[in-house]
């Protein structure tokens, strides 16, 4: 005879594996098979998983390997969602993340359109003062023409365009956007400035742990909320910059963003692969040649990947 404890206790893991298959069915639809092989697990697991990798040493050791005599330089966060709570994290400082700080621009206005603060069909003119050079397509041929919140995200994330970016921000506010900032915890993470206008001295700061956090809240839905965290994710699929990571993993589907400025290259985002899922994030600063920076970047990538099957 089944108890009223033991029944409960039965209910509770059918609801569970059903919440994993109805996530099983939209991770695969959208991100392919690795993700949907591990939705399951995840649903049940997301709050008993280890702390630190268990291959901890290994890590750091091979890390340091492919990163030889420039590794000083980088600085890397590696996550396996499905498998640790905590990341490896190489060498936490934090750095000018380049145009990967508009990773957080995208999260305030999408916290913004979930409280109904912002809408993404509002629409904004760009006006000539707003153009400014760098990255992006938009350019001052486009003065007085509107673009929807929405579409000057997209450009923002895919194009990293510098005057979309800009606009963004005059319209949630600096000072607002540096609040969130602090209220979300990302304690490396500064915008003293917008876009290609000028520093006088000031910079935008991150760090990878700030940008793997984010990407790891929002790769569980818990950035904003189910519906912001999916559009994020979606638009982040559609990067355009496909040099380093998506080179190095052709078989991944990548929801990333790139940066670069002078003596600055990263690149981040979170993996869905055959073999399951990972976040990485790498910042080299100060490199002695692009190309083997970018290519430190697809080793790293291509050895954690490895990681998975073990």
């Amino acid at each position: 005879m089944v108890t009223g404890k033991r029944f409960t206790t039965f209910i509770a893991l059918l609801l569970i594996l059903q919440l994993g298959a109805l996530s099983s069915v939209t991770l695969w639809q959208r991100y392919g098979d690795g993700a949907a092989a591990s939705a399951a697990e995840m649903t049940a697991q997301h709050n008993i998983k280890s702390g630190q990798p268990a291959d901890l040493a290994a890590l750091a050791q091979n890390t340091q390997s492919i990163l030889g005599t420039e590794s000083k330089g980088f600085s890397v966060y590696f996550l396996r969602p499905e498998r640790e709570v905590e990341p490896y994290i190489h060498n936490q400082r934090a750095m000018m993340p380049a145009s990967m700080i508009k990773l957080f621009v995208m999260a305030k206005v999408m916290q913004d359109v979930h409280d109904k603060r912002l809408f993404l069909d509002e629409q904004l003119t760009i006006k000539r003062k707003d153009v400014v050079g760098g990255a992006g397509v938009i350019t001052w041929y486009n003065a007085g023409e509107r673009r929807t919140i929405l579409q000057l995200v997209k450009l923002m994330i895919t194009d990293s365009d510098n005057t979309a970016t800009n606009m963004l921000i005059d319209r949630v506010g600096l000072t607002q956007l540096n609040a969130y900032l602090s209220q979300q915890g990302f304690k490396d993470t500064v915008i003293a400035n917008k876009m290609m206008t000028g520093n006088r001295g000031r910079k935008n700061f991150s760090s990878v742990r700030d940008i793997g956090h984010l990407l790891t809240r929002m790769y569980y839905r818990e950035l904003v909320a189910e519906e912001e965290d999916s559009i994020m994710l979606d638009i982040l699929l559609e990067q355009n910059d496909k040099e380093c990571f998506p080179k190095a993993l052709p078989a991944y589907k990548i929801a990333h963003k790139t940066g670069e400025i002078d003596g600055v290259f990263a690149d981040g985002g979170i993996f869905f692969g055959p073999q399951g899922t990972f976040i990485l994030v790498a910042i080299n600063e100060h490199y002695a040649e692009r190309m083997d920076a970018i290519t430190k970047m697809q080793k790293l990538a291509q050895y954690y990947a490895g990681t998975l099957g073990e």
